[in-house]
């Protein structure tokens, strides 16, 4: 029998895993050797009519027949944890990738839980050969490899973890980073919001107070336009003074019309008819 068979492509029905074919060590020296050795003890007992003999090589081709077929089985396990580690190893590969290009968490999750319980099944197998395995030295190197391949594996698996932890932990930093800058430019576009709403608030009033001042002003010029037209009127002997007087007049109620204050317009008509 051989260990390094090559095994066909497979997928197991409790994880998922492809199971990529092994090639493991042959074992056909050691049971080459055992066979050989009970050929020889039949070649010695051969031509002995003894019953004892007989019996005693019944005996040891029973035994020799029992060897060969724990052998077979041992040699089968063997094959089969060797394709569950592959399969382990295979999975973390794809998980990994599928994580970089950008795989969920939950999906993850998933995944990594049935791969670590394709590890426990692997360790158990591997304890079973290793206690079945104790009378034969045969396998027990073998067995040896496939523990270590399973550990190095293993440890593969716990990086893996520890690098999902760690971008985990990132994401959570960076989505507390953009959260607060959100927050800080919800207060920024708030107080600039209220500072347009001041401003527009103060331009109203500005452009209130410059109707009230313009008003105001033009009001002042039209009183003082009627007490020099006044003061005009009662000047009775001194002319040029009269129209130099209501020429003042004059230009003050042309102020008070061009400010918005229109009863002047009569008094500009009239004033200038007045003055020729």
């Amino acid at each position: 029998m051989q260990l390094d068979v090559a095994v066909q492509e497979r997928t197991h029905p409790d994880a998922g895993f492809v199971c990529m074919p092994v090639n493991r060590k042959k074992t056909e020296i050691f049971m080459n050797s055992k066979l050989i050795l009970g050929l020889a003890v039949v070649g010695l007992l051969w031509g002995c009519n003894d019953k004892e003999k007989e019996a005693a090589l019944q005996s040891e081709v029973d035994s020799l027949r029992t060897e060969l077929q724990e052998s077979q089985q041992t040699n089968a396990a063997l094959q089969e944890v060797g394709v569950m580690i592959d399969s382990i190893d295979a999975s973390r590969q794809l998980l990994r990738t599928d994580m970089v290009e950008g795989a969920s968490y939950q999906d993850y999750k998933n995944r990594l839980a049935s791969i670590q319980e394709y590890v426990k099944e692997s360790q158990q197998k591997i304890a079973e050969l290793e206690k079945n395995a104790q009378r034969s030295r045969g396998f027990q190197g073998t067995i040896r490899r496939l523990k270590a391949d399973l550990e190095k594996t293993t440890m593969m698996l716990t990086t893996l973890e520890d690098e999902v932890k760690s971008i985990r932990a990132e994401n959570r930093n960076l989505s507390r980073t953009v959260s607060a800058r959100d927050s800080v430019i919800t207060v920024n576009e708030e107080t600039l919001r209220q500072r347009e709403e001041n401003l527009t608030s103060l331009e109203t009033e500005m452009q209130e107070l410059n109707v009230e001042s313009k008003n105001f002003q033009a009001e002042s010029y039209f009183k003082q336009a009627q007490a020099l037209e006044e003061a005009a009127d009662r000047t009775q002997f001194a002319p040029r003074k009269k129209k130099r007087t209501q020429q003042e007049a004059l230009e003050l109620y042309k102020k008070a019309l061009e400010l918005g204050k229109n009863e002047a317009q009569a008094k500009v008509q009239e004033l200038e008819k007045d003055l020729g």
